[in-house]
Protein backbone atom coordinates (compact mmCIF):
# COMPACT_ATOMS: atom_id res chain seq x y z
CA UNK A 1 0.00 0.00 0.00
CA UNK A 2 1.23 3.79 -0.82
CA UNK A 3 2.12 5.77 2.61
CA UNK A 4 -0.77 8.15 2.59
CA UNK A 5 0.21 11.09 1.08
CA UNK A 6 1.64 14.42 2.72
CA UNK A 7 1.64 13.14 6.22
CA UNK A 8 4.68 12.68 8.30
CA UNK A 9 3.99 12.43 11.78
CA UNK A 10 6.22 12.44 14.90
CA UNK A 11 3.70 10.40 17.78
CA UNK A 12 5.28 10.79 21.16
CA UNK A 13 3.86 9.53 24.13
CA UNK A 14 5.30 9.67 27.73
CA UNK A 15 3.14 8.26 29.70
CA UNK A 16 2.83 5.91 32.78
CA UNK A 17 2.77 1.36 32.70
CA UNK A 18 -0.71 1.34 31.50
CA UNK A 19 -3.64 3.85 31.59
CA UNK A 20 -6.85 4.75 29.12
CA UNK A 21 -4.39 7.15 27.32
CA UNK A 22 -1.72 4.89 27.48
CA UNK A 23 -3.83 2.29 25.78
CA UNK A 24 -5.51 4.49 23.14
CA UNK A 25 -2.07 5.73 21.98
CA UNK A 26 -1.20 2.44 21.50
CA UNK A 27 -4.19 1.68 19.48
CA UNK A 28 -4.09 5.12 17.28
CA UNK A 29 -0.21 4.26 16.65
CA UNK A 30 -0.60 0.80 15.65
CA UNK A 31 -4.05 2.17 13.69
CA UNK A 32 -1.63 4.95 11.73
CA UNK A 33 0.33 2.21 10.57
CA UNK A 34 -2.14 0.23 9.06
CA UNK A 35 -3.07 3.21 7.24
CA UNK A 36 0.50 3.48 5.64
CA UNK A 37 0.95 6.75 7.51
CA UNK A 38 4.68 7.65 7.54
CA UNK A 39 5.41 7.61 11.45
CA UNK A 40 8.16 8.05 14.01
CA UNK A 41 7.09 6.51 17.51
CA UNK A 42 8.77 7.76 20.71
CA UNK A 43 7.84 6.59 23.96
CA UNK A 44 9.01 6.79 27.44
CA UNK A 45 10.90 2.89 28.35
CA UNK A 46 8.47 0.70 29.41
CA UNK A 47 9.63 -3.25 28.83
CA UNK A 48 6.19 -4.67 28.19
CA UNK A 49 5.10 -1.59 26.18
CA UNK A 50 8.22 -1.55 24.20
CA UNK A 51 8.30 -5.24 23.39
CA UNK A 52 4.74 -5.20 22.23
CA UNK A 53 4.84 -2.08 19.88
CA UNK A 54 8.13 -2.96 18.83
CA UNK A 55 6.13 -6.27 16.72
CA UNK A 56 3.49 -3.54 14.93
CA UNK A 57 5.16 -0.53 14.46
CA UNK A 58 8.39 -0.01 11.56
CA UNK A 59 10.10 2.98 13.18
CA UNK A 60 10.05 2.96 17.59
CA UNK A 61 11.77 4.83 19.40
CA UNK A 62 12.39 4.70 23.34
CA UNK A 63 14.15 7.19 25.82
CA UNK A 64 14.12 5.78 29.77
CA UNK A 65 14.52 8.85 31.16
CA UNK A 66 11.70 11.12 29.50
CA UNK A 67 11.59 14.89 31.30
CA UNK A 68 12.21 18.19 30.31
CA UNK A 69 15.25 18.35 32.56
CA UNK A 70 17.30 15.29 30.99
CA UNK A 71 19.16 17.05 28.56
CA UNK A 72 19.79 14.02 26.63
CA UNK A 73 15.74 13.50 26.19
CA UNK A 74 14.98 16.72 24.31
CA UNK A 75 18.26 15.98 22.04
CA UNK A 76 17.07 12.65 21.14
CA UNK A 77 13.55 14.21 20.04
CA UNK A 78 15.49 17.27 18.21
CA UNK A 79 17.20 14.98 16.42
CA UNK A 80 14.42 13.24 15.57
CA UNK A 81 12.27 16.13 14.06
CA UNK A 82 15.75 17.17 12.13
CA UNK A 83 16.34 14.16 10.83
CA UNK A 84 12.90 12.32 10.36
CA UNK A 85 11.22 15.93 9.42
CA UNK A 86 7.39 15.24 10.24
CA UNK A 87 4.98 17.76 9.05
CA UNK A 88 2.51 16.47 12.49
CA UNK A 89 4.18 16.23 15.86
CA UNK A 90 1.16 14.45 18.30
CA UNK A 91 2.33 14.76 21.48
CA UNK A 92 0.59 13.04 24.36
CA UNK A 93 0.17 14.42 28.31
CA UNK A 94 1.89 17.03 29.62
CA UNK A 95 5.27 15.76 29.56
CA UNK A 96 5.17 15.13 26.05
CA UNK A 97 4.18 18.46 25.31
CA UNK A 98 6.53 20.46 27.29
CA UNK A 99 9.74 18.64 26.52
CA UNK A 100 9.59 19.60 22.66
CA UNK A 101 12.42 22.32 21.55
CA UNK A 102 11.95 25.93 22.06
CA UNK A 103 12.35 26.41 18.08
CA UNK A 104 10.86 24.91 15.35
CA UNK A 105 13.86 23.51 12.09
CA UNK A 106 10.81 23.10 9.70
CA UNK A 107 7.07 23.03 8.49
CA UNK A 108 6.15 20.68 11.78
CA UNK A 109 2.84 21.69 13.19
CA UNK A 110 2.73 20.81 17.05
CA UNK A 111 -0.80 19.32 17.98
CA UNK A 112 -0.98 18.28 21.93
CA UNK A 113 -3.37 15.14 22.62
CA UNK A 114 -5.26 15.58 25.75
CA UNK A 115 -7.52 13.24 27.50
CA UNK A 116 -8.30 15.21 30.77
CA UNK A 117 -8.44 18.42 32.25
CA UNK A 118 -4.47 19.51 32.29
CA UNK A 119 -2.89 22.84 33.22
CA UNK A 120 -2.68 24.48 29.86
CA UNK A 121 0.71 25.84 30.57
CA UNK A 122 2.08 22.66 29.73
CA UNK A 123 1.03 23.06 26.31
CA UNK A 124 2.43 26.84 24.96
CA UNK A 125 4.38 24.91 22.30
CA UNK A 126 1.47 23.42 20.71
CA UNK A 127 -0.11 24.95 17.65
CA UNK A 128 -3.40 22.88 18.12
CA UNK A 129 -5.11 20.52 20.55
CA UNK A 130 -7.30 17.49 19.92
CA UNK A 131 -9.33 16.81 23.13
CA UNK A 132 -11.26 13.76 23.18
CA UNK A 133 -14.43 14.79 24.99
CA UNK A 134 -16.26 17.93 24.45
CA UNK A 135 -16.35 18.74 28.04
CA UNK A 136 -12.15 18.88 27.71
CA UNK A 137 -12.70 21.01 24.42
CA UNK A 138 -15.17 23.46 26.35
CA UNK A 139 -12.33 23.58 29.05
CA UNK A 140 -9.61 24.43 27.04
CA UNK A 141 -11.49 27.31 25.52
CA UNK A 142 -12.53 28.70 28.52
CA UNK A 143 -9.04 28.63 29.25
CA UNK A 144 -7.91 31.48 27.03
CA UNK A 145 -7.52 28.74 23.54
CA UNK A 146 -8.45 29.92 20.14
CA UNK A 147 -11.43 27.71 19.65
CA UNK A 148 -10.31 27.33 15.63
CA UNK A 149 -7.14 25.64 17.52
CA UNK A 150 -9.33 23.02 19.43
CA UNK A 151 -11.14 20.15 17.98
CA UNK A 152 -12.94 16.91 19.58
CA UNK A 153 -12.16 13.91 17.85
CA UNK A 154 -13.39 10.55 20.51
CA UNK A 155 -11.38 7.66 21.09
CA UNK A 156 -12.28 4.52 19.06
CA UNK A 157 -11.81 0.60 20.62
CA UNK A 158 -10.73 -2.11 18.94
CA UNK A 159 -13.79 -4.83 18.31
CA UNK A 160 -14.74 -8.39 19.73
CA UNK A 161 -12.55 -10.92 19.22
CA UNK A 162 -15.07 -13.44 20.32
CA UNK A 163 -12.86 -15.04 22.41
CA UNK A 164 -14.08 -15.89 26.35
CA UNK A 165 -12.11 -17.54 29.05
CA UNK A 166 -12.98 -21.13 31.05
CA UNK A 167 -13.76 -19.88 34.28
CA UNK A 168 -16.13 -21.52 36.99
CA UNK A 169 -18.16 -18.56 37.48
CA UNK A 170 -21.72 -18.48 35.81
CA UNK A 171 -21.66 -15.85 33.30
CA UNK A 172 -24.87 -14.52 34.33
CA UNK A 173 -23.73 -13.49 37.02
CA UNK A 174 -20.57 -12.48 36.77
CA UNK A 175 -19.33 -8.86 37.00
CA UNK A 176 -16.57 -7.50 35.40
CA UNK A 177 -14.18 -4.08 35.88
CA UNK A 178 -11.15 -3.05 34.31
CA UNK A 179 -8.56 -0.24 34.31
CA UNK A 180 -5.73 0.78 36.49
CA UNK A 181 -5.57 -0.21 40.18
CA UNK A 182 -5.95 3.47 41.12
CA UNK A 183 -8.01 4.78 44.36
CA UNK A 184 -9.40 7.51 41.16
CA UNK A 185 -11.43 4.09 39.80
CA UNK A 186 -13.69 2.96 42.74
CA UNK A 187 -12.56 -1.03 42.27
CA UNK A 188 -13.07 -0.83 45.80
CA UNK A 189 -16.72 0.34 45.97
CA UNK A 190 -17.28 -2.71 43.49
CA UNK A 191 -15.77 -5.44 45.90
CA UNK A 192 -17.17 -4.17 49.02
CA UNK A 193 -20.94 -4.73 46.55
CA UNK A 194 -20.57 -8.25 46.80
CA UNK A 195 -20.94 -8.72 50.12
CA UNK A 196 -25.06 -7.57 49.14
CA UNK A 197 -24.93 -9.89 45.99
CA UNK A 198 -23.96 -13.14 47.30
CA UNK A 199 -24.77 -15.00 43.81
CA UNK A 200 -22.57 -12.85 41.96
CA UNK A 201 -18.58 -13.41 41.24
CA UNK A 202 -16.06 -11.06 39.93
CA UNK A 203 -13.44 -10.66 36.84
CA UNK A 204 -10.98 -7.67 37.97
CA UNK A 205 -8.43 -6.65 34.75
CA UNK A 206 -6.02 -4.67 35.44
CA UNK A 207 -2.62 -3.83 37.24
CA UNK A 208 -1.17 -0.69 39.63
CA UNK A 209 -0.57 -0.17 43.09
CA UNK A 210 -3.38 -0.75 44.71
CA UNK A 211 -3.91 -4.72 44.17
CA UNK A 212 -2.81 -5.46 47.42
CA UNK A 213 -5.19 -3.19 48.46
CA UNK A 214 -7.92 -5.06 46.86
CA UNK A 215 -6.58 -8.30 47.68
CA UNK A 216 -6.53 -7.52 50.95
CA UNK A 217 -10.27 -6.28 50.80
CA UNK A 218 -11.32 -9.88 49.03
CA UNK A 219 -10.06 -11.70 52.04
CA UNK A 220 -11.82 -9.27 54.59
CA UNK A 221 -14.99 -9.97 53.07
CA UNK A 222 -14.48 -13.88 52.50
CA UNK A 223 -14.74 -12.89 48.75
CA UNK A 224 -11.57 -14.96 47.08
CA UNK A 225 -14.21 -17.77 45.33
CA UNK A 226 -15.58 -15.29 43.95
CA UNK A 227 -13.17 -12.32 42.47
CA UNK A 228 -10.33 -13.53 40.00
CA UNK A 229 -7.99 -10.51 39.55
CA UNK A 230 -5.99 -10.92 36.29
CA UNK A 231 -3.38 -8.71 35.09
CA UNK A 232 -4.03 -5.89 32.54
CA UNK A 233 -3.76 -7.23 28.70
CA UNK A 234 -4.55 -5.63 25.33
CA UNK A 235 -6.93 -8.36 24.20
CA UNK A 236 -9.88 -8.09 26.20
CA UNK A 237 -12.20 -9.54 24.22
CA UNK A 238 -11.98 -12.87 26.11
CA UNK A 239 -12.79 -11.27 29.95
CA UNK A 240 -15.79 -8.68 28.47
CA UNK A 241 -17.25 -11.87 26.86
CA UNK A 242 -17.56 -14.15 30.11
CA UNK A 243 -19.56 -11.42 31.77
CA UNK A 244 -22.77 -10.21 32.10
CA UNK A 245 -22.13 -6.63 33.48
CA UNK A 246 -19.62 -4.02 33.10
CA UNK A 247 -19.02 -2.13 35.75
CA UNK A 248 -17.09 1.46 35.73
CA UNK A 249 -17.07 2.07 39.59
CA UNK A 250 -14.50 5.22 38.92
CA UNK A 251 -14.97 8.48 40.80
CA UNK A 252 -12.53 10.70 38.42
CA UNK A 253 -12.77 9.72 34.46
CA UNK A 254 -12.42 12.31 31.46
CA UNK A 255 -13.64 10.21 29.24
CA UNK A 256 -13.91 6.44 29.71
CA UNK A 257 -12.59 3.89 27.25
CA UNK A 258 -14.08 0.72 29.05
CA UNK A 259 -17.09 2.32 28.25
CA UNK A 260 -17.10 1.97 24.40
CA UNK A 261 -15.37 -1.03 24.82
CA UNK A 262 -18.38 -2.76 26.76
CA UNK A 263 -20.68 -1.13 23.95
CA UNK A 264 -18.40 -2.62 21.19
CA UNK A 265 -19.07 -6.30 23.03
CA UNK A 266 -22.58 -6.15 23.53
CA UNK A 267 -22.39 -6.26 27.23
CA UNK A 268 -24.48 -3.84 29.08
CA UNK A 269 -22.67 -0.93 31.34
CA UNK A 270 -23.31 0.63 34.59
CA UNK A 271 -21.09 3.61 35.35
CA UNK A 272 -20.33 6.00 38.44
CA UNK A 273 -22.27 9.43 37.56
CA UNK A 274 -19.20 11.48 36.44
CA UNK A 275 -18.46 13.47 34.07
CA UNK A 276 -16.59 11.14 31.08
CA UNK A 277 -19.10 8.23 32.22
CA UNK A 278 -22.28 10.45 33.07
CA UNK A 279 -22.05 12.15 29.71
CA UNK A 280 -21.84 8.94 27.37
CA UNK A 281 -24.41 7.45 29.31
CA UNK A 282 -27.95 8.45 28.86
CA UNK A 283 -30.19 6.63 31.44
CA UNK A 284 -31.57 3.13 30.55
CA UNK A 285 -31.29 4.14 27.00
CA UNK A 286 -27.52 2.62 26.48
CA UNK A 287 -27.01 2.08 30.15
CA UNK A 288 -27.40 2.91 33.72
CA UNK A 289 -25.91 5.52 36.49
CA UNK A 290 -25.13 5.19 39.74
CA UNK A 291 -24.26 7.73 42.34
CA UNK A 292 -20.16 7.85 42.91
CA UNK A 293 -19.23 6.20 45.60
CA UNK A 294 -22.86 4.47 46.72
CA UNK A 295 -22.49 0.89 47.20
CA UNK A 296 -26.23 0.30 47.91
CA UNK A 297 -27.23 2.09 44.80
CA UNK A 298 -24.76 0.22 42.27
CA UNK A 299 -26.15 -3.02 44.08
CA UNK A 300 -29.75 -1.29 43.42
CA UNK A 301 -29.13 -0.89 39.45
CA UNK A 302 -26.98 -4.71 38.83
CA UNK A 303 -30.12 -5.95 40.73
CA UNK A 304 -32.18 -3.94 38.31
CA UNK A 305 -30.39 -4.74 35.11
CA UNK A 306 -30.58 -8.15 35.90
CA UNK A 307 -33.99 -8.50 36.41
CA UNK A 308 -35.47 -6.62 33.59
CA UNK A 309 -34.73 -8.45 30.64
CA UNK A 310 -36.27 -5.99 28.22
CA UNK A 311 -34.35 -3.33 29.61
CA UNK A 312 -31.05 -4.84 29.52
CA UNK A 313 -32.03 -6.10 25.58
CA UNK A 314 -32.78 -2.72 24.93
CA UNK A 315 -29.34 -0.78 26.78
CA UNK A 316 -27.44 -3.17 24.82
CA UNK A 317 -28.92 -2.56 21.45
CA UNK A 318 -28.46 0.74 21.49
CA UNK A 319 -25.42 0.91 23.33
CA UNK A 320 -24.09 -1.54 19.88
CA UNK A 321 -25.57 1.03 17.77
CA UNK A 322 -24.27 4.25 19.24
CA UNK A 323 -20.91 2.27 18.60
CA UNK A 324 -20.86 2.07 15.19
CA UNK A 325 -22.12 5.49 14.74
CA UNK A 326 -19.68 7.30 16.76
CA UNK A 327 -16.80 5.22 17.94
CA UNK A 328 -15.54 2.59 15.28
CA UNK A 329 -12.09 2.52 14.48
CA UNK A 330 -12.36 3.39 10.56
CA UNK A 331 -14.66 6.13 11.48
CA UNK A 332 -11.59 7.99 13.99
CA UNK A 333 -8.47 7.67 11.94
CA UNK A 334 -10.57 9.54 9.18
CA UNK A 335 -10.70 12.38 11.83
CA UNK A 336 -7.76 12.01 12.67
CA UNK A 337 -6.05 12.06 9.00
CA UNK A 338 -8.78 14.77 7.73
CA UNK A 339 -7.76 16.86 10.82
CA UNK A 340 -3.96 16.74 9.96
CA UNK A 341 -4.46 17.22 6.53
CA UNK A 342 -6.50 20.48 7.01
CA UNK A 343 -4.03 21.93 9.37
CA UNK A 344 -0.69 21.59 7.04
CA UNK A 345 -2.34 23.32 3.82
Amino acid sequence: MEKNSKLKILNIMSGANSGGAENFFERLAIAFEKESLEQKVIIRYHKERFNYLNTKLSNLKYIKFFNNFNPFCQSVIEKSIKEFKPNIILTWMNRASRVLPNEKFGNEIVVGRLGGYYKMKNYSKCDYLIANTQDIKDYIIDSGWDSNKVSFIPNFVNSNKNTTLDLEFSKNKTLIAMGRFHENKGFDVLIKSLSFLPNYSLILVGQGSLKEFYEELIEKYNLKKRVKIFNWTDDISAFLNSASVLICPSRHEPFGNIIIDGWAHKIPVIAANVSGPGNLIKEKVNGLKFEKNDIFDLVKKIKEIQKNKKLKEKIIKNAFEEYNKKFKQELIIKKYISFFKKIIK
